[in-house]
């Protein structure tokens, strides 16, 4: 039970990027903008996420408002990171300013995107 209640409250926060551990998927929750400004935080958050080796990690970026070119190269340099530790990456939930962005450049090549309804059916909240 003790467990359970620990995997439950197991939620890390900071400005603009907070988490979530359930199991072995992890659901990181963007917010703000993720640019030049606030990127060493953003990629100390996301190597901390990765060291404990998660199946998944999912970016939920429905509140995320914008990210700039630093922001974009830190992820893709992330998405990298993740392939070596045989981890899946997923963005889902895109608010239309990111899902503007994401087709703009054609991220989606690169990430695998979905809706948030789609997360829920496959991998449940």
């Amino acid at each position: 039970m003790f467990d359970i209640i620990n995997e439950i409250a197991n939620i890390q926060s900071m400005e603009n990027i907070s988490y979530t551990k359930q199991g072995n998927k992890i659901i990181i929750n963007a917010s703000g903008e993720w640019n030049i400004g606030n990127i060493q935080e953003m990629e100390s958050v996301l190597s901390e996420i990765l060291n404990m080796r998660p199946e998944l990690i999912a970016i939920r970026c429905s509140d995320l408002a914008g990210l700039d070119s630093t922001a974009i190269a830190s992820l893709v340099k992330f998405l990298r990171k993740t392939k070596e530790f045989n981890t899946r990456l997923i963005f889902f939930d895109l608010s239309p300013a990111i899902q503007h962005t994401f087709d703009l450049m054609t991220l989606n090549k690169f990430f695998t995107i979905m809706s948030g309804e789609k997360f829920e059916e496959e991998f449940g909240s």
